[in-house]
C-alpha cells in the first residue's frame, strides 16, 4: 500500500513539474512574477493538502470547493497579458 502511495505521489510531482514548466516557458508575459506567483501558490496549496488534517465537516468541503473558483478567476487575470512564444 505504501509503495502505491509513493508512486502516486511521484506521478503527481512529475506531472506538476511538467505543467509548471509549460506555464512558465511556453508563453511570454509582461508580468512574469505573476506566473511564478501562481506556481508558488499552487505548490503551497498542494503541500498544505498533503500535510494538513482532513476536513472536519461536509460544509468545510463545500466552502473550499466553491472557493476554488477564485483560482480559475486568477488564471484568467494572469492570461490577459500573454502571448505565445515563437
Amino acid at each position: 500500500m505504501a509503495r502505491k502511495t509513493l508512486t502516486n505521489f511521484m506521478n503527481a510531482i512529475i506531472i506538476s513539474i511538467a505543467f509548471a514548466s509549460l506555464l512558465l516557458f511556453s508563453f511570454y508575459s509582461e508580468d512574469s512574477p505573476t506566473n511564478l506567483g501562481l506556481v508558488v501558490f499552487l505548490v503551497a496549496i498542494y503541500i498544505s493538502n498533503l500535510i494538513g488534517p482532513p476536513p472536519e465537516s461536509k460544509e468545510a468541503i463545500g466552502i473550499v470547493g466553491n472557493a476554488q473558483w477564485l483560482i480559475i478567476l486568477c488564471g484568467y487575470w494572469i492570461d490577459k497579458n500573454r502571448e505565445a512564444n515563437d
